[in-house]
């Protein structure tokens, strides 16, 4: 297993002004994955090899055609007890912008979607045919994605991504969400509930695990074997996470800063900058560049 520090804290989607990738991949060998969200939607489909995904709170066992519905911010991650060999997915990540024309004012995708994972429905079990279809849409987008861009090219992607949508919006219109899997260890379940409403107040490991009636030692543990994150780094993460959500706003960095649980913001400014690459003012101006060629 990786070590916290050997992965990569934030990875963007491609750095382009599309606003959507489209990824097959099959690998023989796969580590299990931090916790992490993304400033987009994910429609995850897992083939084969995966044992478990997190959600959240939730823990899913993987079985063959599964699909997830990853809204932007969800906290998700594979998690496993075993070596992952084989394993196989593919994804769509839309930008909210992108998705939302994808709409074609017909209907407002983005609620829809949200709406979906908000009440806990996270992942759907597609049949055959379906994640075939979902695989042959996804790897006729990527096969294009190495070209240069063209609005011939962007029009075939959309269209394509529609179909994907619309499989989407059929399975969750017909089908039962998959149930999450009673943990093993249900107090890391409780704790995860805690940290996801509370991590922009002060939060003291010593404390928590007072809170919970265990030892710090063990809560650690723990906590890291299930989210590939310590305590710190996860509260850390989440408050950065959030700070990036902020930033769709007017308020300023300073008042971001203070919002998501940080006390100064020199703090906020080298923890974002670390995180995810570069500094709040400048994801900021990157952010508010990508969506005007994104809508444009």
């Amino acid at each position: 297993m990786k070590k916290y520090d050997d992965q990569p804290s934030f990875a963007p989607m491609a750095e382009s002004p599309q606003g959507y990738e489209a990824h097959y991949h099959f690998s023989e060998h796969m580590e299990v994955t931090q916790y992490h969200c993304h400033d987009y939607f994910e429609f995850y489909i897992h083939l084969r090899g995966g044992q478990f995904m997190g959600v959240d709170n939730q823990l899913y066992a993987l079985r063959p055609n599964q699909l997830f519905l990853l809204p932007p911010f969800f906290m998700h991650g594979l998690s496993c007890n075993r070596p992952m060999v084989n394993y196989e997915r593919a994804y769509l990540n839309l930008s909210p912008e992108v998705l939302r024309q994808l709409g074609c004012g017909q209907i407002d995708l983005e609620s829809y979607f949200r709406s979906h994972a908000s009440h806990g429905r996270y992942t759907y079990q597609l049949s055959d045919a379906a994640a075939e279809r979902f695989i042959a849409l996804i790897r006729q987008i990527q096969s294009r994605s190495t070209q240069p861009s063209d609005p011939v090219s962007r029009f075939q992607d959309y269209a394509q991504m529609m179909s994907i949508l619309t499989l989407v919006t059929q399975v969750l219109g017909e089908a039962a969400p998959v149930e999450s899997e009673p943990m093993s260890n249900s107090i890391i379940q409780d704790i995860l509930t805690y940290i996801n409403l509370h991590y922009t107040d002060q939060i003291n490991v010593t404390e928590l695990a007072r809170m919970f009636n265990v030892s710090a030692s063990y809560l650690a543990h723990e906590f890291a074997h299930f989210t590939n994150r310590s305590v710190y780094e996860y509260v850390l993460y989440r408050r950065i996470m959030l700070s990036r959500q902020q930033m769709l706003g007017t308020d300023s960095l300073n008042t971001i800063a203070f919002q998501c649980g940080f006390n100064d913001y020199s703090n906020f400014l080298r923890t974002f900058t670390k995180i995810v690459g570069m500094s709040p003012s400048a994801y900021r101006k990157q952010l508010q560049s990508m969506r005007g060629l994104e809508l444009s």
